[in-house]
Formats: structure tokens, C-alpha cells, sequence
């Protein structure tokens, strides 16, 4: 399943390469005037850049999940657009706003207490290092979170973030990877200055990946209905018919070739 992410996220970014760029070159903006507005506030007052941070961190919030909506359209082996972005931003900025600022609370309330904790002693060296896999444990559920809203109906914003916690604890080898991934990503983010695959190339993949792992659960739903005690048989969930469920994403996908990506009029 791993294997065929990878092949489908690329293509998906490939295939998207342009718009991905002009929709990163957006996000780029956002966190060119952050950076300038955290200088200009520093200099006003030294209390300022928390509180500008956090409203900068909010509007790249709104900006990020409005982006959602192309990211779960490309992962459904559809076409994105400014279209569609500017018309999510209308029903999403109030839960865009809340995550990117709520995020950026919890990163300098951890910024404070871990210069607090570390004074040096047994205790406090004990709670910066559970501060420290708890922030690990957000930053790995919280992927999911803005792939939830737009994959799922009726994810409000404790649902989602109820289910990305969800998803993580049952999904925990799947879940590292994909983190790892990103990471991956973001490396080659900062290389290539946030332009390619940037900050929405990211949520496109978490997106793709939650799509083929969500399959898994409808799967899940059919046996139950078949058999009551399937859902609590760990062994059985575990047996995943991956090839089975896959079949129709391989389908449409296609087996696209070296020569697809470099020339792909001719296919």
C-alpha cells in the first residue's frame, strides 16, 4: 500500500506541478509578510511577536486548509483550482484561523516551558522529555487533521481532532512513515525556498495517504456487517486485502512510464 502512495503522490504532483508551484508562490507571500510583521513587531515591543505570531500562524492556517479542498480533489484523481480554493476559504477560515493559531500557542507555550524546565535537575530534564514525545505525538496526528475535514463528512473541528489522534494510535507504523515523508519534504521545501513541493505539496501527500488508508476502514464496516465479532478481532483487522481495495485507485491511475513524465503528450 506504502509503495503505491508513493508512485501516487508523485503523479499527483506531477501532474499538478504547475498549479502546485503558483499555489505555493501564494503561501510564500504569507510567510515572507509573517517574517516582516514578527521584525517590525520586535521592535515595538518585545511581548508583541508572540501575539503577531500567532495571528500569522491563524491566517497561514485559513490559507492551508483552504488549500485542503485541491489537495482532497488531486487526491480523487481530479483537477485543482483557485476556484475551488477561494470558495473554501468562505466556509473554513473560522477552523483554519483556530488550528493555525491554536498550533502556534501550544509551540510557545512549549518554547517557555521547556527553558523553564531545563534548569538542570532530574525532574525537569523528566518533563521536557514528555513534553518533548508528546509534541512528537501531536505533530505526527495532526497530520491528518485538515485530510479528515475535507475526506469525511461532518468533521467539525473536535472531530477531527478526536479522529487524527484516532488514526494515529491505530495506524501507528503507517502514521510514522508518512510523517517521515513529510519530513522528507520539507527538507527538499527549504532547498528549493518553499516552492516545490512546499507547504501544500505536503498536505497533498498526507491527503493521498489518508484516502487509500481510509479504505482500510470502510473494508472494516463491510466484515462487520457480515460478522459482529470481526471489528474487535485485531488478527482479522490486520489482514488487509490491500490489492483488492487498491484496485480501481491502480486502475485509474494507470502504469505510467519514465516516458509519461517527460514527455507527456504522448500518451
Amino acid at each position: 500500500m506504502f509503495k503505491f502512495f508513493l508512485k501516487k503522490n508523485f503523479c499527483d504532483g506531477w501532474d499538478n506541478f504547475f498549479f502546485l508551484v503558483l499555489s505555493n508562490a501564494v503561501t510564500l507571500v504569507l510567510l515572507a509578510a509573517s517574517f516582516f510583521a514578527l521584525q517590525a513587531a520586535d521592535k515595538v515591543n518585545p511581548y508583541l511577536p508572540s501575539l503577531v505570531f500567532v495571528l500569522c500562524s491563524g491566517i497561514l492556517g485559513i490559507q492551508l486548509f483552504a488549500w485542503g479542498a485541491n489537495a482532497a480533489k488531486i487526491a480523487d484523481f481530479r483537477e485543482g483550482s483557485f476556484s475551488v480554493f477561494f470558495a473554501a476559504i468562505k466556509s473554513v477560515w473560522k477552523i483554519g484561523f483556530l488550528l493555525g493559531s491554536l498550533i502556534a500557542v501550544v509551540l510557545l507555550l512549549s518554547r517557555f516551558s521547556i527553558g523553564y524546565y531545563l534548569n538542570g535537575s532530574y525532574m525537569g530534564l523528566l518533563l521536557t522529555a514528555a513534553l518533548g514525545w508528546f509534541l512528537l505525538v501531536c505533530a505526527i496526528s495532526l497530520q491528518w487533521f485538515i485530510p479528515l475535514y475535507y475526506l469525511q463528512e461532518n468533521n467539525n473541528f473536535s472531530k477531527c481532532l478526536k479522529k487524527s489522534f484516532i488514526i494515529f494510535y491505530d495506524n501507528v507504523g503507517f502514521s510514522l512513515e508518512i510523517f517521515i515523508y513529510n519530513l522528507g519534504l520539507f527538507v527538499l521545501s527549504c532547498v528549493t525556498f518553499m516552492i516545490v513541493p512546499g507547504l501544500n505539496g505536503i498536505l497533498l501527500s498526507s491527503t493521498n495517504a489518508l484516502r487509500l488508508r481510509l479504505y482500510k476502514y470502510d473494508w472494516i464496516e463491510k466484515m462487520s456487517g457480515t460478522d459482529p465479532e470481526f471489528e474487535n478481532n485485531r488478527d482479522k483487522r490486520n489482514e488487509v486485502p490491500w490489492d483488492e481495495l487498491l484496485a480501481d485507485d491502480k486502475e485509474s491511475l494507470g502504469p505510467r512510464k519514465l516516458s509519461s513524465f517527460v514527455f507527456p503528450w504522448k500518451n
